[in-house]
C-alpha cells in the first residue's frame, strides 16, 4: 500500500508538473509595468549641503554637511543630512584637535518664492565643551527657522537660513550668531532632474 502511494504521488507531481507550457510563456504579449519609475523618482531628488572654513592665527574650522532630499509636493520636502567637523587651535605649548560627527533629518516648506521654512532635527557626537572634560557626548539639536533661496543656474540655488535651536545644548558644535540658541546655515542645492 505505501509503495501504491508513492508511486501515485510522483505520478501525480510528475502530471502536474506537465501542464505548464513553455510556448504559452513565449507567446504572452502583455506588459508589465515597472515597479519604479526612475525618471520619475530622479525629478523629486535633490543634493547638496553646507561647507563652513576659517583659518586664523592658531586655529582652523572646517564644517562639512551634505544633504539629500525629495520633495513630496511641489512645495515641501523633507531629507537627510550628516556633519563632520574639525575644530584645530594651538597654543605655545600643544596643539588640540576636535572632530564632531553628526546626522539629522528635516523638513522643509517653501510657501512663496524665496522664501524657505525648514524644521530639523539633528544629532552630534562631540567633545564635552561644558565642562571642558574632553570627554565625548551626544548632543540633540531641535531647529527651526526661515530661510532665503536663490537660483543660480538650471536647477541650483544657494540658500541662506537663520534657525533657533530650541534644546539649546551647551556643548552645541554649531558656532552661534550673535547669541547661543541661534545659528547661520549657508548652502547649495542641486536637483536631479
Amino acid at each position: 500500500m505505501k509503495s501504491f502511494l508513492l508511486i501515485f504521488t510522483v505520478f501525480f507531481v510528475l502530471n502536474t508538473n506537465a501542464q505548464y507550457d513553455i510556448e504559452d510563456i513565449k507567446n504572452d504579449t502583455s506588459v508589465t509595468d515597472p515597479k519604479i519609475n526612475w525618471f520619475n523618482l530622479k525629478q523629486h531628488i535633490y543634493v547638496g549641503g553646507e561647507i563652513g572654513l576659517s583659518f586664523s592665527n592658531g586655529s582652523s574650522y572646517i564644517n562639512l554637511a551634505p544633504i539629500i532630499g525629495y520633495d513630496i509636493t511641489e512645495r515641501f520636502s523633507a531629507g537627510a543630512s550628516i556633519m563632520y567637523q574639525l575644530w584645530r587651535f594651538k597654543n605655545q605649548y600643544t596643539t588640540y584637535n576636535h572632530t564632531t560627527f553628526g546626522a539629522g533629518v528635516f523638513a522643509r516648506l517653501r510657501p512663496v518664492d524665496p522664501l524657505i521654512l525648514q524644521l530639523e532635527f539633528d544629532l552630534y557626537n562631540t567633545v564635552n565643551y561644558a565642562d571642558l572634560s574632553f570627554d565625548r557626548v551626544n548632543v540633540p539639536a531641535l531647529m527651526a527657522g526661515f530661510g532665503y533661496a536663490n537660483s543660480v543656474g538650471d536647477g541650483a540655488y544657494y540658500q541662506i537660513m537663520i534657525l533657533y535651536d530650541f534644546i539649546n545644548n551647551p556643548n552645541m558644535p554649531l558656532p552661534p550668531i550673535l547669541f547661543a540658541p541661534l545659528h547661520l546655515k549657508l548652502g547649495f542645492i542641486w536637483h536631479l532632474g
